[in-house]
């Protein structure tokens, strides 16, 4: 199939004056204007789009030349419709459907007679059978519904509870339960940071101020992680515990490893090193 690729570029005063000329006789005759537009695109052999573009650009410019619908007798597409519209609508459909035929058909008889499209008439036959569906002889059944399928963590949902329906187990939390849960975290910390050997090294003062038990974990921790601390790292990590504490920092350090950050650090680190050659 040979395809003929389509004029762009500007109208000529020719073309213009093609364009207006069939179009006031198309719509004169009775004629549908996309009929019209199909014609002179092939006659003038333009893109349908183009011509149709070009159409609105003739008439905004040129309204006078062009026969107004009232002229030509020719309603054209509405946007609302007309109460005989609606009732030759549902007497088309209740006709064909009585004759056994598609609703297609009834569809394509009143494109002719309302001058609208199928999309639009097949809208309002949905839009009819909802509102006055005991003018329809026929309607279609109802379509069964399926049953959407949930995972289970949207089906079980949790139970929020109305926070003026308090039980009356449940009771505030003191300050010494939550000290004792603070304590408990502290020592499941400790519990994984602590290894074979029984006893800690005699560690070095921090800013003239000897490290607790809980900083000698903190530091423990690290070595047996990453490196021996100096004593700069040391004030660090002190100064963080002093700020945040000890539980806090000990459960951050030990999870360190699980930020998606960390492994970058790492690699920048070593082309940092290897680029100082410090290691040879």
């Amino acid at each position: 199939m040979v395809t003929i690729d389509p004029k762009k570029g500007k109208y000529t005063e020719e073309e213009n004056e093609q364009i207006i000329t069939s179009i006031n006789k198309g719509l004169q005759e009775g004629r549908r204007e996309r009929e019209i537009l199909k014609e002179l695109s092939e006659q003038l052999n333009r893109g349908y789009a183009g011509i149709m573009s070009h159409v609105r650009k003739l008439r905004s410019e040129y309204p006078d030349r062009f026969v107004s619908l009232d002229d030509s007798g020719n309603t054209n597409r509405l946007n609302s419709w007309e109460p005989h519209e609606e009732d030759l609508v549902i007497e088309t459909v209740n006709l064909y459907s009585d004759s056994g035929k598609s609703l297609s058909a009834a569809i394509a008889e009143l494109e002719k007679k309302l001058n609208r499209t199928q999309g639009a008439i097949y809208q309002r036959i949905y839009t009819l059978r909802r509102k006055y569906p005991q003018r329809f002889t026929h309607l279609p059944p109802q379509r069964p519904r399926r049953r959407r399928k949930l995972p289970d963590w949207q089906i079980n949902l949790p139970v929020i509870h109305n926070l003026e329906d308090t039980p009356q187990s449940y009771t505030t939390p003191t300050p010494e339960d939550l000290s004792i849960a603070v304590q408990s975290q502290l020592a499941t910390a400790s519990n994984h940071i602590q290894t074979s050997s029984s006893s800690f090294p005699n560690w070095p003062v921090v800013n003239d101020a000897p490290a607790t038990s809980e900083e000698e974990i903190v530091f423990r921790a690290f070595e047996e992680r990453y490196c021996k601390p100096d004593i700069e790292t040391k004030q660090k990590l002190a100064q963080l515990m002093r700020q945040y504490g000890s539980t806090r920092v000990s459960v951050a350090l030990l999870t360190l490893a699980d930020d998606k950050k960390f492994s970058k650090l790492i690699v920048d680190f070593l082309i940092h090193r290897l680029q100082d050659n410090k290691f040879i």
